[in-house]
């Protein structure tokens, strides 16, 4: 059996929804267009949906590759190539990406490498640990080497 949705939208109360649904927190166009999908709006209203919240303000590509970058460093503690994948994978522009890359501050991910150093006996196990959190071989090798 299809799956069948229980409620239509017409386009007011998809446009109120999808505005209550970016003003609880930054999103993406892609994320826009697949709650726009699910609702079960069609593609032409989507478009000028999606516009609409642009102009309005709702919707920001640049202010959320900001605020994604600089969640994911502060929370998750991903370095700049997770953080370049994750946003590629929201299918944001790369001068958005470039924008989100910004906020990262080169002396904070420092100071946030030699803490975590501590955890780690190994240089290698260090290495590697930093490599699969998106950081760079360079500035892991640095942080475990420097003294703090």
């Amino acid at each position: 059996m299809a799956f069948a949705r229980t409620k239509t939208y017409t386009l007011d109360a998809a446009r109120a929804a999808i505005q209550r649904y970016c003003a609880f927190q930054e999103r993406c166009q892609s994320e826009v267009a697949e709650r726009l999908y699910s609702m079960g709006v069609l593609p032409e209203a989507q478009a000028d949906l999606v516009a609409e919240l642009m102009a309005d303000g709702y919707l920001s590509e640049e202010r959320f590759a900001r605020a994604f970058a600089r969640g994911k460093f502060r929370i998750k503690g991903w370095g700049p190539r997770k953080i370049v994948q994750g946003l590629q994978a929201k299918r944001v522009s790369s001068a958005c990406i470039a924008a989100g890359l910004d906020e990262l501050d080169a002396a904070e991910m420092r100071a946030y490498l030699q803490r975590k150093k501590e955890a780690f006996a190994d240089e290698h196990e260090f290495v590697q640990w930093c490599l699969r959190k998106g950081y760079d071989r360079g500035l892991a090798l640095e942080a475990f080497r420097s003294e703090a």
